[in-house]
């Protein structure tokens, strides 16, 4: 997962902090954990431009860091390996997983997995991180201790033992949502490299049929699926409006999400689709 030489290596890392503005400290610690979990939540966009315009979705090292400083984001698999990436740099002891998505299916489905996290064992403690879970990414790391309510800056979450699994739930308007599960199990580049594939070129996975952006602030989260957009913060009321054409996407993706949109080629033609399909329902 890690093919750079140590010179090319020293580059990315100093690459990666520069585009999220911090600098942790010396040794790996749950504070600069912390710090760049939600420092890299909020550089990097959420975001699926690659497989809506049925473009390669890479997950080497080079490419991604090239994407994300010419004002691009990614998905789970893009933000999480880069993130292992530096954290393995940085000093922090990692392991790379695979979890089932839980939103929005049936309590009786079984769904591949399809989404990519990491444990982290730091000062004695082992602790789930993630940076790459669209509007619903904790902005913390969590504890991986069952049934306990933890904060982060974006909301609360806690993590349910379920025999050798677990799962992650996220209080939203006093349910808690079950987001995924994982087992601690440890993935390895081809199954990243299978799962990536899947997901980007299937025609049934959202990731190639609907439009999906997010970007985290401090107060709270923009979100644009298809042509709604929506504004999400704790202890604020709700933003949300429709967008009637592809031009008014790009334009949202352009300003409000910092995203490079009209760099992508075939995209224009999406999300002129997306304005009318979402027009006619």
């Amino acid at each position: 997962m890690f093919p750079l030489t140590f010179a090319e290596n020293a580059v990315s890392i100093d690459a990666y902090l520069d585009l999220l503005g911090v600098r942790p400290g010396a040794a790996p610690s749950l504070d600069a954990l912390a710090r760049l979990q939600r420092a890299h939540i909020q550089a990097i966009p959420f975001e699926n431009l690659n497989p809506l315009a049925g473009l390669n979705v890479s997950l080497e090292i080079p490419a991604l860091l090239e994407k994300f400083a010419a004002r691009r984001g990614g998905y789970c698999f893009e933000h999480n390996t880069l993130y292992r990436h530096a954290l393995a740099l940085l000093g922090f002891e990692t392991t790379a997983l695979l979890a089932r998505v839980r939103m929005t299916a049936a309590p009786d489905a079984v769904t591949p997995r399809t989404h990519m996290l990491l444990l982290v064992d730091v000062e004695g403690e082992r602790m789930m991180s993630d940076t790459g879970f669209g509007k619903m990414t904790p902005t913390a790391p969590l504890r991986l201790v069952p049934d306990l309510v933890q904060d982060t800056p974006h909301g609360r979450y806690r993590l349910v033992r379920l025999g050798d699994e677990w799962r992650l739930e996220a209080e939203a308007g006093g349910e808690w949502l079950h987001l995924y599960v994982f087992d601690p199990r440890p993935a390895y580049p081809a199954d990243f490299d299978m799962s990536n594939w899947y997901v980007s070129t299937n025609p049934v996975s959202h990731f190639t049929r609907d439009l999906i952006a997010v970007r985290t602030v401090d107060d709270g989260r923009h979100v644009l699926h298809n042509a709604r957009y929506s504004f999400q913060g704790p202890g604020r009321p709700g933003i949300r409006r429709d967008l009637a054409s592809g031009d008014e996407i790009a334009q949202v993706l352009e300003t409000t999400f910092d995203l490079a949109a009209g760099r992508v080629p075939g995209l224009a033609a999406k999300l002129d689709a997306i304005a009318r399909r979402q027009a006619a329902a």
